[in-house]
């Protein structure tokens, strides 16, 4: 039976660059789909409350529908 002749030699192991903490990689991703989530409602809904307070002027700029008013139009005689 062969033994060897060194003793062998324990390298320094760097970190692993790819090493990453699930729990919070999962927690961050939860919260910024939660975050960005109810920011897309908001900016939802404030378009539907702006419009709708503006529907009682002549013409809604934030909507797609314009109504034009009665000054822009040149009269036909």
């Amino acid at each position: 039976m062969a033994t060897p002749t060194q003793a062998p030699t324990k390298v320094p192991q760097e970190p692993d660059p790819f090493y990453y903490d699930y729990d919070t990689v999962q927690t961050v991703g939860m919260t910024l789909a939660t975050i960005l989530f109810l920011l897309g409602i908001l900016i939802i809904i404030s378009k539907k409350v702006k419009c709708r307070k503006a529907d009682s002027s002549p013409t809604c700029k934030s909507c797609k529908s314009e109504l034009p008013s009665s000054g822009d139009h040149p009269r036909k005689a």
